[in-house]
């Protein structure tokens, strides 16, 4: 199994214990080396018996008191000139544990650099106390620790994939052309009739529960739109077939998910007036419309919208079939992960998922009360983006990929077309923060790594109705985080 070291561009990513070559310094030399006892619990956990011999002990203390001897002030003598014993004396609790942390921190890197170990942050070390005080005998403790993500990678050339694909018809085209006259539509009084689904009526309400009005339950001349169910299904059932001059009256149960909590099963009777229904009407299909929507012509809107209808129904085509290529992979792959690191990511899952239910206005006692199976879905959801990101890390270490300066230009150019800025400003933006770059150094590996199996992989193309396809990229939208 190979090893893999998490990707930076996760924000559960932890480094191992600096060494004191990494932090400027020589690299640390024992004077009898240690010795490991190394047992391997599983998922990536290790525990560790480690043995110092007492002359590393005796050496590094040695060492620390004759640098304390030119500069240690006590009290009755000059700087550098009080006595060795007394010296020790009067800092020996200090330099021991300074000496124990030494020799713990060296221990622990010269066990990963030894047994080939990557871990994930610090260790927990255990028995230490056993031995304080006692310079003159072995320092004994324990570590354990967990290491990044094994992967025995299976398959990944010359898989099977199957990618859906969509003909845009006339009527995708002719449903697109309208979707953009709806966004110039405006809306008419209505002289006659009475009001129906995607009419606007003006209207004034007020609701009392018990005979006293409420906070909240009082508006003048509002201007709703029926169908589009931001009210409750008996204030929307009362003013459909409405007309202009109605006074209406309908009772609401508030549900107890509501978020104010006076108002939790609470039933309120609304009266309703309703001043004026307006109907929505398109602009007509016209050169001019064409202009306003910033096209040439009508013939111009039509084939741009065609052109771009073609264009997203390919990109989401393919970008399901490199979805189901890698959940290939990772069904032909075998793994080991750290508990520590998928509760860290499910957490990120979660918090994400409650950010988005309360941007969608869900009361917190609702979200509350689904924690147990909101958290179950975050840890699914964490083991399967772990999974794909070592797998494509492997992929990519087998295959030999580097990320250059030319694959970080073109994704600079990329994302300056994305967000409408010039390629310098965001090149100079991901290159500013050196975690920044690294991120997208990350995804841009990734990304190549994914090239590579859908390079090899053995595509068969299935034709799909639109709305399938639409509903296979909303749950990838949900549930994907960007390789």
């Amino acid at each position: 199994m190979a090893d893999q070291e998490k990707d930076a561009a996760t924000v559960t990513e932890e480094k191992p214990v600096a060494t004191d070559a990494e932090a400027g310094d020589e690299e640390f030399k024992f004077v009898e080396d240690p010795t490991f006892d190394v047992e391997y619990k599983g998922e990536c956990a290790y525990e560790v018996k480690v043995v110092v011999p007492a002359a590393n002990r005796q050496k590094q203390a040695d060492t620390l008191f004759d640098e304390l001897k030119h500069d240690a002030e006590v009290p009755g003598f000059r700087r550098g000139r009080a006595p060795r014993k007394l010296i020790e004396r009067k800092f020996s609790k200090a330099v021991r544990s300074e000496v124990e942390q030494k020799l713990v921190s060296a221990a622990f890197r010269k066990l990963l650099t030894d047994k080939s170990l990557k871990p994930i942050g610090a260790p927990d070390i255990e028995g230490i106390e056993e031995s304080q005080g006692k310079d003159d005998v072995p320092l004994s403790f324990t570590l354990k620790f967990e290491v990044t993500p094994k992967i025995e990678l299976g398959k990944y050339r010359g898989i099977a994939v199957e990618r859906p694909v969509v003909t845009v018809k006339d009527s995708d085209c002719e449903e697109a052309v309208n979707e953009l006259r709806e966004r110039y539509a405006t809306f008419e009084t209505l002289a006659e009739g009475v009001a129906a689904d995607g009419d606007q009526l003006i209207i004034s309400f007020e609701g009392q529960i018990d005979g006293e009005p409420f906070q909240g339950g009082k508006a003048t001349d509002y201007p709703y739109i029926l169908g589009t169910k931001r009210f409750f299904p008996e204030f929307e059932k009362a003013l459909l077939g409405s007309s202009a001059g109605d006074e209406l009256k309908c009772d609401v149960t508030f549900p107890e998910e509501t978020p104010s909590e006076k108002l939790r099963g609470k039933t309120a009777n609304f009266t309703i007036n309703v001043s004026e229904v307006k109907r929505k009407v398109l602009p007509e299909l016209s050169d001019d419309f064409a202009k306003l929507s910033g096209y040439e012509n009508v013939d111009d809107l039509r084939t741009k919208v065609a052109e771009r209808l073609n264009t997203n129904s390919k990109q989401m085509s393919e970008s399901i079939a490199r979805r189901r290529a890698l959940e290939e992979v990772v069904k032909n792959s075998t793994y080991e992960i750290p508990k520590s690191l998928i509760e860290a990511v499910a957490h990120e899952h979660f918090e994400r998922e409650v950010r988005h239910l309360m941007s969608h206005r869900v009361h917190a006692d609702a979200i509350m009360s689904r924690t147990e199976e909101l958290m179950k879905e975050a840890r699914e959801s964490a083991i399967t983006e772990i999974k794909q990101m070592v797998a494509l890390n492997e992929v990519g270490e087998a295959e030999g990929i580097e990320v250059t300066d030319e694959d970080f230009e073109k994704e600079a150019e990329a994302l300056a077309t994305q967000w409408g800025m010039d390629t310098d400003t965001v090149s100079h933006y991901l290159a500013s923060e050196n975690d920044r770059r690294s991120m997208y150094e990350s995804r841009i590996y990734r990304n190549k790594a994914l090239n590579v199996i859908m390079e090899h992989a053995v595509v068969t193309d299935k034709e799909v109705p639109a709305d399938a396809l639409d509903e296979e990229q909303e749950h990838d939208h949900h549930h994907d985080h960007e390789h």
